[in-house]
């Protein structure tokens, strides 16, 4: 004697019911009810960690730290081509010297003389850099740069010193 059961469940509701949805505004109309107060829970936008919105603050409203000016730009670029070149193994790390912290000499000295998977991929090439002011005299830098087909990222901090000119401060490769 054979027997088969099916037994079958109500799929779980994943949406909420039609009523339970507000309407949208009508053209023209405000969504806010009369008297100005939003309705309990609706049409209000919280902010939160997760929302994606990032709360503006002083360093980012415009006019408040100052543009990246084309020498800054260029003097970035020029210490990022320089460091790839030095990983590449294609330049001495004493022409860095003027460019970088002593510090940072000898990290990017300690890179350049370690085998790197990365290394076999092809030379590193930049391909963009950005700037942001931090302080008046100060920028992160970051940047992209590719290695065969792939993208890889370089960071930094560069200040402006005041009697060597621009400095790199620190200096992430990714």
């Amino acid at each position: 004697m054979s027997e088969s059961y099916t037994f079958l469940s109500r799929v779980p509701r994943f949406e909420p019911a039609a009523g339970d949805v507000p309407a949208p505004p009508l053209p023209g109309r405000s969504a806010v009810p009369s008297g100005g107060r939003h309705a309990a829970g609706r049409g209000r936008h919280r902010s939160s960690p997760h929302s994606g919105a990032s709360p503006r603050t002083a360093a980012t409203q415009p006019g408040t730290l100052p543009l990246p000016s084309p020498d800054v730009q260029r003097f970035t670029e020029q210490a990022f081509r320089l460091v790839l070149e030095v990983l590449d193994r294609r330049r001495n790390v004493r022409q860095l010297r003027p460019l970088v912290t002593p510090s940072l000499v000898d990290v990017v000295r300690t890179l350049a003389l370690s085998e790197s998977p990365a290394r076999r991929l092809g030379v590193a090439t930049l391909v963009r850099v950005h700037l942001r002011a931090v302080e008046p005299c100060a920028f992160e830098a970051f940047g992209t740069y590719g290695r065969g087909p792939r993208i890889f990222v370089i960071a930094a901090r560069v200040e402006q010193q005041s009697d060597t000119g621009w400095t790199v401060t620190s200096l992430v490769i990714g």
